[in-house]
């Protein structure tokens, strides 16, 4: 199969989305309206935080809540020479990334989000943090993302992940298997019996992972994988996973429960990660 030029030709190299400044909160009932149907149309594919900022393109709320972050952590000025080159580095990294269906396939989501972390991780370790200060803007930069009012991630969370996502998702993991691009994912959907979890996602091999494994930059793939703790705490998913490829496990274990506490190995109750701990 023919391979197009770009690896996602809705997103394509050397073209900016058009950012407007416009405040996360409040919520006033235009923009709710318009949060809901971006969530009720499924904008956004698994798992990141972009639809409750605006339902705008896939790296726009990445970026703000990365800002955020670094302004805590470096001020204003640093802040915004790191936000240019992690947009430079971003550039160069986007030919590398490998093409697996382009928008028809909801991982894609997963491994645009995979490229941009790899590119903040090289500008800030150009500047002299290391992969521990990475991890944590990561983090952090998630947090910032997930910065709205309750009710509203709530409503959002039912919205987004309801039956049509979930038909998607099993469809997604089934074509997976058939491992007709070597950059995806491999996984596979599992039925819930609504009482231990009510559905789940074993995956045997995992995209980002595999780009990171060809960037040398291995890693840090265990702390991108956080961050599926701050999206399942945002949208009340009761997400609980013991197991990651990341970590040298032979599957990732994602099994949900809506409305149970969240549990990411190796992060109970925020940050620092155990592997920190037991370092």
């Amino acid at each position: 199969m023919a391979r197009p030029s770009a690896p996602w030709p809705w997103f394509p190299a050397g073209r900016r989305v058009r950012r407007e400044r416009r405040s996360l909160k409040p919520v006033n009932r235009r923009r709710f309206l318009k949060i809901s149907a971006a969530a009720a149309a499924g904008l956004a594919g698994g798992g990141t935080l972009y639809v409750a900022g605006r339902g705008s393109g896939p790296l726009e709320d990445h970026e703000k809540g990365t800002q955020k972050a670094l302004d805590r952590r470096l001020g204003g000025g640093r802040a915004a020479r790191l936000m240019e080159e992690i947009r430079a580095e971003h550039r160069s990294l986007v030919p590398a990334v490998p093409y697996i269906g382009g928008r028809g396939n909801p991982f894609t989501e997963w491994l645009i989000c995979g490229a941009y972390y790899l590119a903040v991780y090289r500008a800030l370790s150009a500047e002299g943090h290391n992969l521990e200060e990475a991890g944590r803007i990561i983090f952090e930069t998630f947090q910032a993302m997930a910065d709205h009012p309750e009710w509203v991630l709530r409503l959002v969370g039912r919205l987004k992940y309801n039956e049509r996502y979930l038909k998607r998702l099993r469809k997604a993991a089934g074509e997976s298997r058939k491992r007709r691009y070597p950059g995806d994912w491999v996984a596979a959907f599992v039925d819930g019996d609504g009482v231990a979890f009510d559905w789940g996602l074993d995956v045997t091999e995992c995209g980002i992972c595999k780009f990171y494994r060809t960037q040398g930059a291995e890693a840090l793939a265990p702390y991108l994988c956080l961050s599926d703790y701050v999206v399942s705490e945002a949208f009340d998913r009761g997400l609980v996973r013991y197991r990651t490829l990341a970590e040298g496990d032979r599957l990732c274990d994602f099994r949900y429960k809506k409305g149970r506490k969240t549990y990411v190995f190796p992060l109970r109750d925020g940050w620092p990660p155990r592997f920190l701990s037991a370092a």
